[in-house]
């Protein structure tokens, strides 16, 4: 025998997706087997959609430049690891207003999440250089 409140739900949340569906105005088709399951679910999958981790190393003089640029998803958590081997150093990331500091020879880090649209430059305040340039995208 099913459990009514079970029942109950499985009808309710079989409504909702043929309700969704009928309303669409796509012309594209959906594969809809697997989706009568706890909505629950969707909202998992979308929390962990923005777990991604952008890591990027970057050794001054070496891999860095006005033509360097990374990609991080709006979300994301961007974790920039910068070493400048011959000199103390400090940085900044622009629009995000981050900045660091690093001993010669030391490796600092900028952590942070990729809250914002748009490209931001990371340079440094001791040399002047253009370190790179981040392109958040959604």
């Amino acid at each position: 025998m099913i459990n009514r409140s079970i029942f109950a739900k499985s009808l309710f949340v079989a409504g909702l997706l043929l309700g969704t569906v009928g309303c669409s105005s796509s012309d594209s088709t959906s594969d809809l087997s697997g989706e009568s399951e706890a909505a629950d679910e969707t909202v998992a999958e979308t929390a962990t959609a923005t777990d991604e981790v952008v890591e990027i190393s970057v050794i001054i003089g070496q891999t860095s430049g006005s033509a360097v640029a990374y990609q991080a998803t709006l979300g994301s958590k961007v974790r920039i690891k910068l070493l400048n081997p011959d000199a103390d150093d400090e940085f900044h990331l622009h629009g995000y207003d981050l900045s660091a500091t690093a001993t010669a020879g030391q490796e600092t880090t900028i952590e942070f999440t990729a809250d914002q649209l748009g490209s931001f430059d990371l340079e440094s305040h001791v040399t002047g250089e253009w370190i790179l340039t981040l392109v958040v995208e959604e």
